[in-house]
Parts: structure tokens; C-alpha cells; sequence
């Protein structure tokens, strides 16, 4: 499984959009496809169709420790050959990603279901700022797709984006 996060420091630079249209086209070509949008505003899931009161169980409810769900409650599928892993309170998970001990590897551990199922791609459409949840995303993903617009605050978030990466010790070729 591919694992892909679409990221960029600058919001507003289209990343739910691309996230949404890049996951669609896989799926168009046969492959299957898991988007997980872990993108506060749920730009995703809105995009796909669904509203916070058409699911149930998210992200969330995956990594609560009082009650965690297992990852298929909380998969929800949107179109043929592609699934939606929404989220919701963004926060609470955040400030769960900075109790753990090792941020390096939360991820691998909450979607360990997810290595032996037939996913072709995963896709996570990550929040504009650096947070908790973004460190776990770039220790857990092979590739980062950054969309990026013409102008100076957006291209200024490419270099932060280095710096990130550097700033949690991984090797920025290996993106």
C-alpha cells in the first residue's frame, strides 16, 4: 500500500481539493483507495458528499482510548474502489498525539488493520498547520504530494516544509 500525504503549511492552496480528485482518479483507474481526512475543516469528506450527521464513528473514535473503534466502523465507502476515513474533533485527537511516547510510529499502530487489507493507496489530507497529527502523518507516510499556488506565502511554505521534516529528523529525499 502507497501511502501519500497531500500537505502544505499555507491553507487554502487546494489540498482537500486535490486530495479528493487525486483519490477519485485512482479509484477511476481500479485502484483501491482510502482517503483519511485529517483536515480539521472536513474539506474531504464535504467534497465526497458526506456531512458530519451521514457518519457515525471517525478518526476520532479510532484513536479514543476509552472506547477505541476498530478502523472498520469508521470507514465509510464513497465511490466505487474508494473509502473515506472522516474525522472530528481534530483537537482532542491532537492533544492525544501529544500523550504518546512515540509520535514516530502512533499511526503504524492505529492502522496496523489497514496493512493487510487490499488498499492500493492510502491518501491523507492533513491540516495547514504543524501540529501533533501532521508530525504522525510524515513519520508514517512514503510521499507527500504539496500543492503549491503562485505567490509568495505559498512557495515560502515549500522551504518550511523541508524544515519540518528536518525538524523531526526525516530525511526529506525519502519523501
Amino acid at each position: 500500500m502507497k501511502k501519500i500525504a497531500v500537505l502544505n503549511n499555507k491553507g487554502g492552496v487546494g489540498k482537500s481539493t486535490i486530495s479528493v480528485q487525486l483519490s477519485h482518479g485512482l479509484a477511476k483507474l481500479g485502484f483501491k483507495v482510502l482517503l483519511i481526512d485529517l483536515d480539521g475543516q472536513n474539506d474531504s469528506s464535504l467534497f465526497l458528499g458526506f456531512s458530519e450527521d451521514l457518519y457515525n464513528k471517525t478518526f476520532y473514535h479510532l484513536v479514543d482510548k476509552r472506547n477505541a473503534s476498530k478502523i472498520q466502523e469508521c470507514i465509510i465507502n464513497a465511490r466505487h474502489n474508494l473509502d473515506l476515513l472522516p474525522s472530528s474533533h481534530i483537537e482532542e485527537i491532537n492533544a492525544e498525539f501529544h500523550r504518546a511516547s512515540r509520535i514516530d510510529i502512533i499511526l503504524k499502530e492505529h492502522l496496523k488493520d489497514l496493512e493487510t487489507s487490499d488498499y492500493d493507496f492510502l491518501l491523507i489530507d492533513c491540516g495547514p498547520q504543524r501540529t501533533k497529527i501532521n508530525d504522525a502523518v510524515l513519520c508514517y507516510i512514503d510521499n507527500i504530494v504539496m500543492p503549491v499556488q503562485v505567490e509568495a506565502a505559498s512557495v515560502r511554505a515549500v522551504g518550511n516544509i523541508y524544515e519540518y521534516l528536518s525538524d523531526l529528523r526525516l530525511d526529506p529525499h525519502m519523501r
